[in-house]
């Protein structure tokens, strides 16, 4: 058809089949085939390219993450491998969150906060300003945007679960005195910022006779529902006194003597 039309045909390439994990041929009806699969997930489509284009190519000389002038720039076909092209979810997820750290503050915000509306997340009832403070303190922390609920969602809700394997751990009957201790502490401080905090659940810890992680994950556990998240102290500050207080006061209410 091509001749037909008056022109030369061009040399057509492809590059090497796509292997699942196992093995098997990646075919579109896999999940992560499908470019929705992708964007559900909250990954990035400068991460997506960049790994796309390390299946089946390489630049030789052991990076990974490159933007796509660079991959342009680059590109050899010589340089396409002939064997399989094994398709990795996890280093994509890595990859993606390399470039969600690269993120500016404000492109950031704007992603997390679609992200949170768009799973139900309420953020109306909240000011701008402490949607901000909450978000930047997940800056850097995650790799896909749709962690982001399940990592920040705390801050948007009291009526939160708590994790099992935590209460199981740092709820006991021991941790109970150590917990209301920090509550305690936490009462009297009258600026409520990182350092402050820091420096009274330190002191509490060692006026108890205990490191200062036996006192940091039950806290963090009160407050959040979560064993894992942003940084206490500063998560403490977005919250706010009154709220931490009176979290740290129903997670006591729980606790057996």
């Amino acid at each position: 058809l091509i001749r037909a039309l008056g022109a030369t045909p061009p040399r057509y390439a492809h590059i090497p089949l796509i292997l699942n994990r196992d093995g098997s041929k990646m075919s579109k009806r896999d999940e992560g085939a499908r470019v929705e699969y992708y964007i559900r997930r909250g990954y990035l489509p400068a991460a997506v390219r960049n790994y796309l284009c390390l299946l089946g190519w390489s630049p030789k000389d052991n990076r990974e993450k490159l933007d796509i002038d660079e991959i342009i720039r680059l590109f050899d076909l010589k340089n396409v491998g002939r064997s399989s092209a094994t398709f990795d979810p996890d280093k994509l997820h890595w990859l993606n969150g390399e470039y969600a750290r690269e993120l500016g503050d404000s492109e950031f915000y704007d992603l997390a906060v679609a992200r949170l509306k768009s799973s139900g997340v309420k953020l109306d009832r909240f000011s701008e300003k402490y949607v901000h403070a909450a978000l930047q303190t997940c800056k850097g922390k995650i790799n896909t945007f749709d962690e982001l609920p399940g990592y920040c969602g705390f801050y948007f809700t009291d009526d939160f679960d708590y994790d099992p394997q935590g209460v199981a751990k740092h709820f006991t009957a021991q941790n109970k005195p150590p917990l209301k201790a920090v509550r305690d502490a936490l009462s009297t401080l009258e600026k409520f910022d990182p350092d402050n905090i820091e420096t009274t659940l330190k002191s509490a810890a060692t006026k108890l006779g205990l490191k200062v992680g036996a006192i940091v994950h039950p806290t963090r556990l009160a407050v959040t529902g979560s064993n894992v998240g942003p940084s206490l102290y500063h998560l403490l500050e977005v919250l706010g006194k009154e709220k931490v207080l009176s979290r740290i006061d129903r997670a006591l209410g729980m606790i057996g003597c």
